[in-house]
């Protein structure tokens, strides 16, 4: 572990089987792919190694399987500069898997099996916080819902939850979105916890953000269309923050990135509207580039 680290993410590694098509497939219909990439991703995993690219000093909190993809992945994340001394290894679950779908204008559909992510458990949480007190720590929900919770009680820096994918409308998932500092939803995700129609404009996302029982930061996030802040609250002034136009690529992780670089603006002291500024160009960047996780950083997009 790296006693140092100023980030924590708890969250999912899995290996991605990519696929380049001309246009994502209807419901029914077999597409063929002109091309199949394999590596490392898992939204955890793919935060992770963006803030290391970031220059963030970060420990990853997760589980692999006894499997050569599992030892892959790990020994990824520790070239890539990743704290992996809270990385469990699961002897009943194979690693985790997705495969994703990308489409030629750069939109993409995801399919993932959890694996050994749900056997991180909420012991390995504790014993990770008992040692360390990260500045700032990111979740998501591809591992289990209790763990991530039990990651926000403990939390003694700041919180910031990405809540994708969307589980189920429950109690726990009222109080883990009342636990976090700072929510970081899509439309749908927004849509989905304010129990309204996905938003299509600004109006509509400052709607559906009134209706959230939460008391933190929300950044929504809009995909090309960048995001809108709201640094006071749900209930506070609502900023929009536009996106560059790029030519896009791969969609698939510009998510993480968007997370990962407002967190790496955070810690060099922007205050959220600023840090999402630099999140959209990161993330937008990001999509001209393939795959899910962050090779290297061009320099200009770095915080020195």
């Amino acid at each position: 572990m790296s006693p140092e680290a100023t980030v924590a993410v708890v969250g999912s590694i899995n290996a991605d089987a990519t696929y380049t098509l001309e246009a994502l497939p209807l419901p029914g219909e077999t597409a063929l792919s002109s091309s199949r990439h394999d590596a490392p991703g898992g939204k955890g995993a793919n935060q992770a190694v963006a803030l290391a690219a970031l220059g963030v000093s970060v420990d990853m909190v997760g589980a692999v399987g006894d499997d050569l993809a599992g030892r892959s992945l790990v020994n990824h994340l520790q070239a890539k500069g990743v704290g992996c001394g809270s990385i469990s290894i699961s002897e009943k679950l194979p690693t985790g898997s997705a495969v994703i779908l990308v489409s030629s204008s750069g939109e993409n559909s995801i399919v993932v099996d959890a694996g050994a992510n749900n056997a991180l458990t909420s012991d390995q949480v504790e014993t990770y916080f008992s040692q360390h007190s990260p500045a700032i720590v990111i979740a998501q929900l591809e591992v289990p819902l209790g763990v991530v919770l039990g990651a926000a009680r403990l939390a003694s820096g700041t919180f910031v939850l990405n809540p994708a994918p969307m589980p189920p409308s429950s109690a726990e998932l009222s109080e883990l979105i009342q636990t976090c500092d700072i929510l970081v939803p899509n439309r749908t995700e927004l849509a989905s916890l304010a129990g309204s129609a996905i938003p299509q404009n600004i109006d509509e996302v400052v709607g559906s953000a009134r209706k959230l029982n939460f008391n933190g930061q929300l950044v929504v996030t809009l995909g090309s269309d960048g995001a809108v802040v709201f640094p006071e609250g749900v209930h506070g002034d609502a900023i929009e923050v536009a996106a560059p136009r790029v030519e896009s690529v791969d969609a698939s992780g510009a998510g993480d990135a968007f997370c990962a670089a407002l967190v790496s603006g955070l810690l060099h002291d922007m205050d959220l509207v600023r840090a999402c500024e630099y999140a959209c160009d990161f993330a937008s960047w990001t999509t001209t580039q393939k795959g899910a996780q962050v090779d290297t950083v061009a320099p200009e997009k770095l915080l020195v």
